[in-house]
């Protein structure tokens, strides 16, 4: 009996591998090389793409055929090397397996695709640096705040974003005056911003997938709602200022809905013949696909 058993189970599982023969041979920007082995298909058909767990990550559509090779455009969805595919008009199989119970699947490659655009909200680290070499006054100046933001994504194409970023984030730093002739403070050097800050950033998707990682770089626009400082006599004289980002992250998909987003970026104020400032940031959040 265990003998037959086990003769059914390999019977199963060649079956199954004929029924998902087709494969993806290669990947390379929105479209796919496809091994059909064996698996009939003709421009315009489409297919699921079916991860080695057997769901379904993604829709391509045949738009060449020649003898045992396909090439295919991605409808929806991603697919890698070695991922299986399977027609679009049903069967058995990994399909049957899968059931609806993943809302990615369910959602996202239905007739409901995903746009690439998303919302979310991040929280921010912001450590922060000035250095002021004046007339009377000479200190290297650093501290630390928080910020909160929300943004939007608006995607160009599947690598390329354009980011919009709204919030409110604090400039604290403090030091010591080391001027040999000081003229304003000696030991608590400090400036105290807190700002409504916009970004507009560029993003380029080097990676797809559960891990989307990307590199980009924008603008900022920072506006003091409230200020203070020793470091200048003047303290009205801390206006809105613009900013350089540099930054570079990672989307963590939980869901097809719904993803985390964290970040690393560097801001650099532009620098006088006095004055040079710049912040790191670390953020994180949650977000949502549209």
């Amino acid at each position: 009996m265990k003998k037959y058993t086990v003769l059914f189970a390999l019977s199963i599982f060649f079956v199954s591998n004929f029924a998902l023969s087709a494969t993806v041979s290669a990947v390379k920007n929105n479209k796919i090389m496809v091994s059909l082995e064996g698996e009939s298909a003709s421009p315009g058909s489409e297919f699921f793409v079916l991860n080695p767990q057997g769901k379904k990550v993604a829709i391509v559509k045949i738009t060449q055929v020649k003898g045992d090779r396909a090439l295919a455009e991605i409808v929806k969805g991603s697919a890698k090397q070695g991922y299986t595919l399977q027609s679009r008009g049903g069967g058995s199989g990994s399909m049957a397996t899968t059931g609806g119970s993943d809302s990615y699947y369910d959602k996202k490659l239905s007739d409901r695709s995903h746009s690439g655009n998303s919302y979310g909200v991040v929280g921010g680290y912001l450590m922060n640096n000035m250095n002021i070499n004046a007339t009377g006054l000479k200190t290297n100046m650093s501290g630390s705040g928080f910020g909160a933001l929300g943004y939007y994504d608006y995607a160009l194409s599947p690598t390329l974003v354009a980011r919009a970023m709204v919030g409110v984030e604090q400039y604290v730093v403090k030091g010591s005056n080391t001027s040999t002739s000081p003229v304003s403070c000696l030991a608590d050097c400090n400036v105290n911003l807190n700002y409504l800050s916009m970004y507009g950033i560029g993003r380029w998707n080097f990676m797809q997938g559960q891990y989307k990682s990307w590199i980009g770089g924008g603008l900022g626009y920072l506006y003091p709602i409230s200020k203070s400082s020793t470091a200048f006599s003047n303290a009205s004289s801390l206006q809105a200022n613009q900013i350089f980002i540099f930054s570079a992250g990672m989307d963590i998909r939980l869901s097809g809905q719904t993803y985390v987003p964290v970040s690393i970026e560097y801001g650099l104020f532009p620098t006088s013949s006095t004055v040079s400032a710049n912040i790191i940031f670390l953020r994180a959040g949650y977000a949502w696909n549209l």
